[in-house]
């Protein structure tokens, strides 16, 4: 039996994304509580070296958890929905790079590409569109409606 694959909008990405917000801003928040509440560091080096250890978190989180398992960050996992490539299947490690990368395109002009998912057909952002990757609902089986010239999502 064969369904429509049901892709995943706007105002749920939204939700998605302020999970992560919120996991990533207390995971980097625990590390400066030493220097808020006691005493400050005696060279700028401890604060740089946290940074960067925070930038390495915030890449893996984003680009390493859609190629797994899960194909998605945490707040996708929670809500249910998935990162798929134009086949259905699970992003490869360079299309997840490319992905994360274009999310800057998405936000370059007031956030309008990331708006762009509650407007467009199969619910694409502008950084979906330029790597060719869904978000599509994960609890529920499908194959998609072939675009034209397309293998249709297995």
């Amino acid at each position: 039996m064969n369904h429509t694959v049901k892709y995943g909008g706007f105002w749920i990405r939204t939700a998605a994304l302020l999970i992560d917000t919120a996991i990533l801003f207390t995971v980097f928040f625990i590390p400066f509580l030493p220097m808020i509440f006691g005493e400050p560091p005696q060279s700028i080096t401890p604060v740089i070296l946290i940074y960067a250890a925070e930038y390495i978190v915030a890449l893996a989180y984003f680009i390493i958890l859609p190629v797994t398992s899960w194909q998605g960050t945490i707040g996708k996992k929670l809500l249910g929905l998935k990162i798929v490539n134009e086949h259905g299947e699970k992003l490869t490690i360079g299309k997840s790079i490319l992905r994360y990368l274009s999310f800057s395109v998405s936000g370059f002009v007031l956030y309008i590409g990331f708006i762009m998912a509650g407007f467009t057909s199969r619910k694409q952002a502008l950084h979906d569109m330029m790597v060719k990757t869904y978000v599509v609902k994960s609890r529920t089986s499908s194959v998609a409606e072939p675009i034209s010239g397309q293998a249709a999502f297995k």
